[in-house]
């Protein structure tokens, strides 16, 4: 075995930290939790892996040991010290992307004074619709609704839309190919947290598609709407998953589930709560022009 000359780096920069643990006889390598950053360090071959993850609390970081037997010599440790500075640097960069894209998209995106407000975690009801706002090499961000308050924009991770070496080799063009700005997708989320993508077409929710709703369907969407506030439209779409309406009589739960057989998930999509309560016309009042005896309309 060689004398080790190489000093291991230690220390934080750019979100990814090492650690010495003499005490356990490990080095320890807190980054962050995306498989861009850490993919160097993961194995799925414990028994004979580099490093080992270990499990802890915070979702947002990911943790992995290494032993100082594996840090044994000046190969060991320039290898290590290159997949540190390797993820330091992909870290730096990751963070950049996110930086500029949330500063383009908050400014670009807000309107009626409403907040832009980020989400980053896969959809509770397994799929989303919307117009791709940003496609980067990390990153693609598409439209997710918006409320009273605040316009939502869903950041999806791009390791989650890449599949094979050359997806992976020539991820930005790949991303910007397949999801280019302004086009609108409908993406498929599995149990294991893989997307499937394809092109939507937007429906147009028109006056026309709102006339065929009976007046019974229509209460029974605004009493829905009222109850469960402002995300009502996302606990919809996950009773129809389920066929499981809470705290919703029988009588209504049937003509919820009527409107979800005539129109579906993607007319719920592009449905705006005020278009449940048509627009209020006001009827012109009459005055009478004292001057000359003659109704007027005001």
């Amino acid at each position: 075995m060689s004398t080790k000359s190489i000093k291991i780096q230690t220390g934080e920069q750019d979100g990814v930290n090492v650690v010495a643990d003499p005490e356990n006889q490990r080095y320890l390598v807190d980054l962050p939790n995306s498989y861009d950053v850490y993919w160097q360090f993961h194995s799925k071959d414990e028994k004979h892996a580099f490093a080992k993850r270990i499990e802890q609390t915070d979702i947002k970081r990911a943790v992995y040991e290494v032993p100082l037997e594996n840090l044994a010599t000046d190969e060991q440790i320039k290898s290590f010290n290159y997949k540190i500075n390797s993820a330091r640097s992909i870290a730096k960069e990751i963070a950049s992307e996110r930086e500029t894209m949330e500063s383009v998209l908050s400014f670009n995106q807000t309107h009626d004074n409403k907040a832009v407000a980020f989400i980053y975690k896969a959809p509770t009801k397994g799929f989303a619709v919307g117009e791709i706002l940003h496609s980067g090499k990390f990153f693609v961000a598409q439209s997710a609704g918006e409320n009273d308050d605040k316009v939502f924009i869903r950041v999806i991770h791009s390791t989650k839309l890449l599949q094979g070496k050359d997806e992976f080799a020539n991820r930005e063009e790949t991303l910007q190919s397949k999801f280019p700005v302004g086009s609108h997708k409908y993406l498929r989320y599995d149990e294991l947290g893989r997307i499937t993508a394809k092109d939507y077409q937007p429906k147009q929710i028109s006056l026309a598609s709102m006339a065929t709703l009976t007046n019974d369907q229509r209460e029974a969407l605004k009493a829905y709407s009222e109850k469960s506030g402002k995300a009502w439209k996302e606990k919809l779409n996950i009773a129809w998953t389920t066929g499981s309406y809470k705290g919703v009589d029988s009588q209504q739960s049937a003509l919820l589930q009527q409107v979800r057989n005539q129109f579906g998930p993607e007319w719920l999509a592009e449905l705006k709560t005020e278009n449940l309560y048509p627009a209020i016309v006001k009827q012109p009042t009459l005055a009478t022009d004292k001057t000359q005896g003659k109704a007027l309309v005001r």
